[in-house]
């Protein structure tokens, strides 16, 4: 039991610093201002769908700690707040993605390749969206005060983060997809 609380706090805190570096790395992939093609939430999805929704999370809430405590995030936060919401809660929400664990586990126990590869990627669209709804609510609250003259705040956030949400959870997809033998290695049971 200890052994297995271990290895999970381990791989928490390995997975995270994985997202860390791929952001880091990733930020060439950018289309403009706003499309980011990077996958770098993989790592968390890992985390999630092999320990579930509690340990995603807690792998993406190290992640954004990461972003804030290495500068990262240093041109991303306008008050103590949305700093809060943009880097810890939506961070955060990207374990949601180990919602569909218990499918990806009944079905690795049937060896159902295509189920697996089915629930992963709904994952990937819960874990990517829960976060993206907290950027596109900051995004008409916090930053559209920065929307073009006459345009709606709103609509002005739901341009930009959706732009957002959809090159990454493309992306990540993407890699899910070409790495699923890889990621079927992850998700074997290897606690015992």
């Amino acid at each position: 039991m200890k052994r297995t609380r271990i290895q999970m706090l381990t791989e928490i805190a390995i997975f995270a610093t994985l997202a860390m570096i791929l952001d880091v790395f990733t930020e060439p992939m950018q289309i403009g201002p706003w499309i980011s093609f990077s996958f770098k939430m993989v790592p968390i999805f890992v985390v999630a769908y092999r320990w579930g929704v509690g340990s995603g999370m807690a792998a993406g809430f190290l992640w954004g700690i990461l972003q804030v405590v290495t500068g990262e995030a240093a041109g991303g936060i306008l008050s103590l707040f949305q700093g809060f919401l943009e880097y810890f809660v939506a961070f955060t929400l990207i374990g949601l993605a180990g919602i569909v664990k218990p499918l990806i586990d009944s079905n690795r126990q049937q060896k159902k390749t295509s189920q697996i590869l089915a629930y992963s990627l709904l994952g990937v669209v819960i874990g990517t969206t829960a976060r993206y709804i907290i950027h596109f609510i900051a995004g008409f609250v916090f930053w559209g005060q920065y929307a073009p003259k006459g345009q709606n705040a709103v609509f002005y956030s739901f341009s930009v983060n959706g732009l957002s949400w959809l090159g990454e959870t493309l992306a990540c997809i993407l890699v899910v997809w070409l790495a699923q033998p890889l990621m079927n290695f992850f998700l074997t049971d290897k606690r015992h």
